[in-house]
């Protein structure tokens, strides 16, 4: 006599084969699956969602031996998703399974340099990273990367006269690049809805290359026709259902997601010691649904913005919240810590 687990499975078989065979849009199979794995296996498909009171223990016992040997692997061996900044490691833990976490500020306070720089320190470290941007296109993403890692501008690239030491410079920064033991899957997604980006998700993370997922950023992501329908021209409930989709995935896969989000009017209106994330766009599902939120402020100056960046750690399940600067070379893509002559 089947299980009810495996009646349950058995019925999930057979509606994923009625809905191929009905071809339907790939995008919608894909979400329905997410949906459903959530509902009946609480976000894992290798478990069922109930952990009884006795189970709770072995389970506690499996997580400290799963710690020790992690904390035994030599740095060399260690693969986590933790900071470039060693201020950020201060407080917040490295992203483990399931985990959303969103860099919100206002325009031109340097988000995607952040997530660009998260990124490659992912890479890095071994990770295989999807960084989604909406905006940016490829071969700006390209001059960024290339000045950041070379100190070069990105207008004197463009104006085609390099040096040969220049030229020399990005080739050994490329060389240098290419040996990381993770990488970047760039996917350019201008017009996309967030059905159609996830549908991508999935597709690196069934192929087992997929460890976390960068996006950039979530208000420009395109609304979906079920969207117009259910949401009309509400763009907050767009960008909650946005939201809801990708926790979704994360939680579903057990793939960390950082997404970069965009204050709202009144948020970036307020001082940086009264700012909290209620000052981000549809703030309540992007709060509610995230495990981490991180916000930057630069002061605005006669000639631009600051290059120190107050940074908040507003939200933190993972530990300590907290307020401390860096400082931003905007002109290379970079940030750092503020070196401190007491810290060494």
């Amino acid at each position: 006599m089947k299980t009810a687990e495996l009646i349950t499975l058995d019925m999930f078989a057979r509606e994923i084969i009625k809905r191929v065979l009905a071809e339907e849009d790939e995008s919608q199979i894909l979400k329905w699956i997410s949906e459903t794995i959530t509902k009946f296996w609480g976000g894992d498909n290798k478990q069922i969602a109930l952990m009884t009171w006795e189970e709770s223990f072995e389970f506690v016992n499996s997580m400290v031996l799963e710690y020790e040997k992690k904390a035994a692997l030599s740095d060399e061996d260690k693969k986590e998703l933790d900071f470039p900044w060693a201020s950020w490691n201060g407080l917040i833990d490295p992203l483990e399974a399931g985990i959303l976490g969103v860099i919100t500020a206002a325009d031109g306070q340097g988000k995607t340099i952040y997530a660009e720089s998260i990124a490659e320190h992912w890479a890095e470290h071994k990770n295989h990273i999807a960084f989604v941007h909406y905006e940016l296109n490829r071969k700006l993403m390209m001059l960024r990367r290339t000045a950041r890692h070379t100190s070069i501008l990105v207008r004197l690239i463009k104006e085609g006269k390099l040096t040969s030491e220049e030229k020399l410079l990005i080739s050994m920064a490329n060389s240098r690049m290419s040996k990381w033991d993770g990488y970047i899957n760039y996917i350019h997604t201008p017009g996309w809805t967030m059905d159609k980006t996830i549908g991508e998700l999935y597709k690196l993370y069934t192929n087992a290359k997929l460890d976390a997922v960068v996006l950039d950023y979530v208000e420009k992501v395109a609304p979906s026709k079920r969207q117009l329908d259910m949401f009309g021209a509400n763009q907050n409930q767009r960008e909650a259902d946005n939201v809801e989709q990708i926790k979704n995935f994360s939680e579903t896969t057990g793939v960390p997601v950082l997404i970069v989000a965009q204050l709202n009017k009144q948020g970036k209106e307020t001082s940086f010691d009264k700012i909290d994330r209620t000052g981000m766009r549809g703030a309540g599902e992007k709060s509610e649904k995230a495990n981490l939120v991180v916000m930057l402020h630069r002061e605005k100056e006669a000639d631009g913005y600051s290059k120190t960046v107050n940074v908040l750690v507003d939200k933190n399940t993972m530990g300590a919240t907290g307020v401390f600067d860096q400082i931003m070379q905007p002109e290379y893509y970079r940030v750092a810590d503020v070196y401190d002559p007491m810290k060494g």
